[in-house]
């Protein structure tokens, strides 16, 4: 009888469950799923909070494990990162195609399909509906930007993909052509529909979108022009005028130009479009602490130096004021003050003892007095000059509290402090802030994330690729920038073959001049390595990076010199193999060709 009547309950549970379709589909009413996630305004803000992760700045926590841009700006000419020889992997062919990861990775695409795909269904307003689809076009315009620069054809994935789309899950690569008009098409669908406003201070809003196109329109027109695509005016003309709207609606600098990278409140900054907010007790990151350790492994290259300009406009190869280069001091003398605010200059003074020999300290702070040489002291009234109150003064503070003796700090000369040192001589500080704790990963500077100084470099040279740039095209963009600090403008008829004698051959004088303003500007901010990629420019890299002209007696003879000698350049790295001309697209990992026979390598990958 038991038996029987577990049947017979069974049996009316089935019953019941026939009549009722929808039963096994029902919501649980204690969760939260997509169909009750995505339904008001605020629904659609709190989901977006999450995808704000992609603009990493300054990262969180320890910066090396975070800051990616740093070893981006560490592939290309400009930096050498020198914790190991040799570490540039495309200049000494070290570059291998993964077994997984290798940056094919479509989870952030999804994440922002989720969210677009459950707009049409919400209970918000037509313009409300507009304006959150315009907001995930620029989170998955912005990540399908960096695969497209990485691996050209990649996957256009529309919708969120099912376990039963055996047709988009093995598919092969969708044409870059479809990608990179359907990222333009999407960004200037967003211009239009987005809130001009976004949702409050420092969110995604129309001069974001603005940003997006102006980056994305120079990267790829001349990614087309160069390596022979074709079609590359449409996308330099959005380059072109997206970045002459920003340029209007963004008519002042920030005054400072270190103050960009090293304030503690971003918010209300002249010419900051988008930054990532830092706080205590919130959000932390500890850049501060690298710089002023032992940790800290980057150095500017001697030609990232070279192509800073002399206070007279001119370059260092044609220049009536630069001093030569046979001692830092003589290097440094008349040149444009970004290079101050980025490569810690040469000083020397006391610490520890006074000139007398007597250990004198206050506050845990070393004592530091001036030797009496004006040579070691020129610098310390340079930087007193140019710098803001609280920023870069010298001497230099270490991460302890104490004071660094001297610059150039070598690290295989240092003087018996082991802090701040340098393999090349030219320690590259733009983010330092010595008003900040640097005792850990504390630290609260903001970091930019768009500022209007990269609209106005993208502007003038998508003008000068479509044959637009002249001299109030430079007015209005690199004579900006170089106002801020006090250089000569840019005359274009002032430029021609013999300007710069240290100039690529196979680049127009005058564009010649529009990068190089583009390099010191940006330098560190991690575009020169995709700089160099789109310009088909990777032959950059073919040479042996060098640091400071040294008399190495005067450093116990313990660098290495270019050439040998006790007199020279100093080294670190040796001459590398050279950029292979398939590097300029990246592989894609093993694992992907495995699970997906339709997708095909990237030529010259073996």
């Amino acid at each position: 009888m038991q038996q029987n009547r577990f049947y017979i309950l069974l049996f009316a549970v089935v019953l019941m469950a026939s009549c009722n379709k929808d039963f096994l589909n029902k919501v649980p009413l204690d969760q939260q799923t997509e169909a009750t996630s995505f339904k008001t305004y605020e629904n659609f803000k709190t989901y977006t909070w999450g995808l704000y992760d992609l603009f990493d700045g300054y990262g969180q926590g320890p910066i090396l494990n975070t800051a990616t841009f740093l070893f981006e700006e560490a592939n290309s000419d400009n930096l050498c990162y020198n914790a190991s020889l040799n570490s540039n992997q495309w200049a000494y062919q070290l570059v291998t195609i993964p077994s997984s990861g290798g940056d094919w990775d479509f989870s952030f695409i999804r994440r922002v399909n989720i969210m677009l795909d459950n707009i049409d269904q919400s209970a918000m307003s037509q313009a409300e509906k507009d304006h959150w689809k315009s907001v995930g076009y620029v989170f998955r315009s912005a990540r399908y930007m960096q695969l497209l620069s990485k691996f050209s054809d990649v996957p256009w994935l529309e919708h969120v993909v099912k376990d039963n789309d055996k047709d988009i899950l093995y598919a092969s690569r969708t044409p870059r052509d479809v990608v990179a008009q359907n990222i333009l098409d999407n960004l200037l669908w967003a211009e239009t529909n987005i809130n001009p406003k976004g949702d409050g201070a420092n969110t995604v809003n129309v001069n974001v979108v603005r940003m997006l196109i102006s980056r994305f329109g120079l990267f790829e027109g001349t990614w087309r022009k160069y390596h022979g695509l074709g079609n590359a005016e449409l996308y330099l003309r959005a380059s072109v005028t997206a970045s002459a709207k920003l340029a209007s609606d963004f008519p002042t600098l920030l005054s400072d130009y270190d103050q960009i990278f090293n304030s503690e409140d971003l918010a209300g900054k002249a010419g900051i479009i988008l930054y990532r907010s830092y706080a205590a007790g919130q959000n932390v990151h500890g850049i501060q602490r690298y710089l002023r350790s032992s940790e800290w492994y980057f150095d500017l290259t001697k030609d990232a130096v070279e192509s800073y300009l002399c206070r007279d406009g001119k370059p260092v190869s044609t220049s009536d004021v630069y001093d030569g280069d046979h001692s830092m001091h003589d290097e440094f003398r008349h040149r444009d003050r970004r290079l101050y605010l980025t490569v810690l200059p040469p000083y020397r003074v006391y610490t520890t003892t006074d000139a007398t020999g007597n250990v004198v300290t206050s506050q845990n702070t070393t004592f530091w007095k001036h030797t009496g040489i004006d040579a070691d002291r020129e610098y310390m009234d340079t930087m007193t000059a140019i710098s803001s109150p609280g920023y870069k003064r010298l001497p230099y503070l270490q991460a302890v509290g104490n004071v660094l003796r001297a610059a150039p700090h070598f690290r295989k000369f240092n003087e018996g402090q082991g802090f701040v040192v340098s393999q090349l001589g030219y320690y590259f500080y733009k983010f330092y802030n010595p008003t900040t704790d640097a005792s850990g990963f504390v630290n609260t500077t903001d970091a930019p994330i768009f500022r209007i100084e990269e609209a106005l470099l993208n502007y003038a040279e998508a003008s000068y690729e479509l044959g637009q740039f002249d001299q109030a095209i430079a007015d209005q963009t690199i004579n900006k920038l170089r106002r801020r600090v006090k250089m000569p403008d840019m005359v274009i008829a002032d430029i021609d073959g013999a300007f710069d004698l240290n100039r690529d051959t196979d680049i127009q004088p005058v564009l010649w001049e529009i990068r190089r303003e583009r390099r010191v500007e940006l330098m560190g901010e991690g575009f020169r390595f995709n700089d160099l990629r789109r310009w088909k420019k990777g032959n950059y890299l073919n040479k042996q990076q060098t640091g400071l002209w040294v008399d190495n007696t005067k450093y116990g003879n313990a660098l290495t010199i270019a050439g040998g000698g006790t007199e020279g350049y100093v080294i670190y790295n040796t001459m590398p193999l050279g950029w292979l001309d398939y590097y300029y697209l990246y592989p894609l990992p093993a694992d992907q060709l495995v699970l997906n026979s339709s997708l095909v390598q990237n030529t010259g990958w073996k």
